[in-house]
């Protein structure tokens, strides 16, 4: 489950909010507890008002271990790095390994998308079954900043707020 910790500055009136891999709501509490203790002015903890916090999609990077082209691991090791860098939650799948998977995989990139002769280059980007895009569609949203987009994610969490606290 995907978390997230909201807090609020007496000193500024700033809102934060933080996303935080928890696995409940007391887990955020303590979170909570620690960030308030280690900052050096006031802030009003509100992660106790807040339950959500929505579904999270699972963002699936087609890769492969297994390969003699130094562009290949190149692109792969960009999309990896850019998305750990930016605490973007994804899983690798090794399709050297998984023939199923990537047998699906390759039934799931659209046609207009297939290369006229042999398989398309790795990586390979689903955001659960929906196609995001190949390595050239990543860098290209990057240089656009609109990778929230390009993956289908929110860049902003949607984060909604229990009443009766």
């Amino acid at each position: 489950m995907l978390c997230y910790l909201s807090w609020l500055s007496l000193n500024t009136g700033d809102a934060c909010l933080l996303p935080s891999k928890t696995q409940s709501v007391v887990e955020l509490h303590f979170l909570c507890v620690a960030i308030i203790t280690a900052c050096c002015h006031p802030l009003v903890c509100l992660s106790t008002r807040v339950v959500v916090f929505g579904i999270k999609m699972v963002i699936r990077v087609y890769i492969t271990s297994s390969t003699g082209s130094r562009a290949v691991k190149k692109h792969q090791q960009a999309v990896v790095g850019f998305l750990e860098a930016n605490r973007i939650s994804f899983q690798e799948v090794d399709v050297t390994m998984l023939e199923e998977q990537r047998l699906w995989m390759y039934r799931n990139i659209p046609r207009d998308k297939q290369p006229e002769k042999g398989n398309p280059l790795l990586p390979q980007i689903f955001n659960e079954d929906r196609y995001c895009g190949d390595y050239e569609d990543f860098f290209q949203s990057k240089e656009d900043n609109t990778v929230f987009a390009f993956l289908g994610l929110s860049s902003q969490p949607s984060v909604k707020v229990r009443e009766g606290f």
